[in-house]
């Protein structure tokens, strides 16, 4: 029987488990809700507008994410792993603010230089300013996840998506994409002012004023992130690009319905992952790593797993769900399928080695691996896809991310493995 100091202990790791697993509720929920809404979007354009106007969006999106990547500027990990307070609230939102004018600023420069048709510069330019929202809203949600206030952020995610879901399909009803896409723009903004604002507001205390110092302090390591994030959205949009040029606007659009599918395993558990990447910087500043390793260990055991049983299992249910949520046409594609469930288990790896290592801020090692990901692409993909037709742009993807992976693991084996490693919140 333990002791009555040994009883307390138990009592409070039950609570503190309880809090824990409360908060990846609450952060999956509403993050997979606002998510799945937004690549829901794909599906309702595919069904009401048909396979060009899909193409159209697919384009747009992948290259407004670049932009938006600037924007964010990496600062959304780096925020909420700063478990040392080393910057106040107020100063990441105003360095999210300079960056959020910055990338408006290269992303109308950008457009001078692409030979997109009319259409596809309207859908950028309303998405641009959707994704200048969002990337504004997601500072004030990381204030609230640094005070633990997940409930606030599900119950904010669970609203803007359902209500920019809402205003796109009513609006894409009547009128065109450019149009739909202002429209989720028009539903965003009062979530953020009237609820996002005021909640981040109220629990933070924004007492100093953030000087262009503080400012430079949070931009400069955050630097080699974006650059990371640059890499990635880079090559996503340059698999599109391949995609639409050696084929149509309408091939595009029915291989970026499909490979939504990618994008699945990450969206389960991606909030979940954002719940324990300040634990895993707890664990790095206090050395615990047997711990990291043993975790780092076990993820990959289980995304192997579930990655194998998807992809298996797709065998059966796959021409079905792809009849019963695109239409009878997207079956002419049903070869895209598999690949496409393979690279989302890889993109998941990657997603959780990134975490680890933005965790242990190897930011340095997060972007040499980004940066190799993204010369496989470059080199692979035009090959790939002659050979393979679009599943070559598929092949290209998951080679980038082996590649990729086995960077990012090494770099985490070498960094847990030196007891004298140095980390920058210990600086």
């Amino acid at each position: 029987m333990p002791d009555a100091d040994g009883i307390g202990i138990l009592i409070l790791q039950h609570k503190l488990n309880t809090v824990f697993n409360r908060n990846v509720f609450y952060n999956s929920l509403g993050s997979f809700t606002y998510i799945f809404f937004q690549y829901l979007l794909t599906v309702v354009i595919l069904r009401m507008k048909g396979a060009k106007d899909a193409g159209v969006y697919s384009l747009a999106y992948t290259f407004t994410n670049i932009f938006a990547a600037l924007a964010a500027f990496g600062m959304g990990n780096y925020q909420i792993s700063d478990v040392t307070g080393r910057h106040t609230d107020g100063t990441y939102i105003a360095a999210r603010i300079c960056t959020s004018a910055a990338a408006a600023v290269c992303f109308v420069i950008a457009l001078f230089f692409t030979n997109f048709p009319g259409s596809t510069l309207l859908c950028c330019a309303a998405l641009m300013l959707y994704r200048l929202l969002e990337g504004l809203s997601g500072v004030y949600l990381c204030v609230l996840q640094k005070f633990g206030d997940y409930k606030t952020i599900s119950v904010s995610y669970c609203i803007k998506g359902g209500l920019t879901f809402l205003a796109f399909c009513v609006v894409l009803y009547f009128f065109e994409l450019p149009q739909a896409v202002l429209a989720m723009s028009a539903a965003f903004l009062p979530v953020f002012l009237l609820f996002d604002i005021p909640y981040a507001t109220r629990r933070a205390g924004f007492t100093a004023n953030a000087t262009r110092r503080d400012i430079a302090n949070v931009l400069l390591p955050s630097f080699l992130l974006v650059m990371q994030s640059l890499s990635y959205f880079g090559m996503t949009f340059f698999t599109r690009y391949v995609v639409e040029k050696t084929f149509s606007i309408e091939e595009l659009g029915y291989f970026s319905s499909i490979t939504l599918i990618m994008l699945v395993l990450p969206l389960l558990t991606g909030p979940a992952l954002a719940v324990f990447i300040p634990g895993f910087s707890g664990l790095y500043v206090k050395k615990k790593y047997d711990v990291i390793k043993r975790m780092t260990f076990r993820a990959g055991i289980y995304i192997s797993g579930i990655t194998a049983a998807v992809c298996v299992s797709s065998l059966v249910w796959g021409r079905f769900a792809l009849n019963l949520v695109f239409g009878e046409e997207i079956l002419r594609y049903d070869f895209l399928l598999m690949p496409a469930l393979l690279a989302s288990g890889f993109l998941l790896g990657c997603g959780v080695l990134g975490g680890i290592l933005t965790a242990m801020r190897k930011h340095a090692g997060f972007l040499i691996a980004g940066m190799a990901a993204a010369v496989t692409v470059a080199l692979s993909c035009r090959p790939l896809v002659r050979g393979f037709y679009m599943n070559g742009a598929i092949y290209s993807l998951i080679a980038a991310y082996t590649v990729q992976g086995i960077i990012m693991l090494t770099i985490i084996m070498r960094g847990v493995k030196d007891v004298y490693a140095v980390t920058d919140n210990k600086r």
